[in-house]
């Protein structure tokens, strides 16, 4: 599964042209990139782009307490990916919807939808996508 993970990654890459960063993303503390276009990184929070398209992997983690005496049940995500076509220097600041419990985080994972907002207040919803969806786009893009 890594090998195709891999093999997206490379293809979408290709796409972009790696001689100058268009963009950046901050995303907030519970997604973690863990990597840019086939390129492992380690658990950082802010990337910066290349221009074109770009395919990141995160992952979503956060602890939720029922009782103070309580030590909090982790919630984390299998990755999810963001293909995102960056052609501008654009500053985005990523966000999730507003997540206060372990079901709302579930909720969450089982439809990753974030929001991507320009310094100028412009915000667009975007999905986050599983493994199985960044490989259905990538074998019904050789067609």
């Amino acid at each position: 599964m890594k090998t195709f993970i891999t093999v997206a990654a490379l293809i979408f890459a290709s796409l972009a042209s790696f001689s100058s960063s268009a963009a950046s993303i901050s995303f907030p503390d519970s997604l973690s990139v863990t990597g840019i276009n086939g390129e492992t990184i380690f658990a950082t929070h802010e990337i910066q782009l290349t221009k074109g398209k770009n395919l990141i992997e995160l992952k979503y983690h956060d602890t939720f307490e029922v009782n103070a005496d309580d030590s909090g049940a982790w919630v984390k995500s299998a990755p999810l990916y963001l293909i995102i076509n960056a052609n501008n220097q654009v500053q985005y600041q990523a966000m999730t919807p507003i997540i206060d419990t372990e079901d709302e985080a579930y909720d969450f994972i089982n439809k990753p939808v974030i929001s991507l907002q320009s310094p100028q207040g412009e915000s667009k919803n975007v999905t986050l996508l599983t493994h199985y969806q960044v490989m259905a786009q990538l074998l019904l893009a050789k067609k």
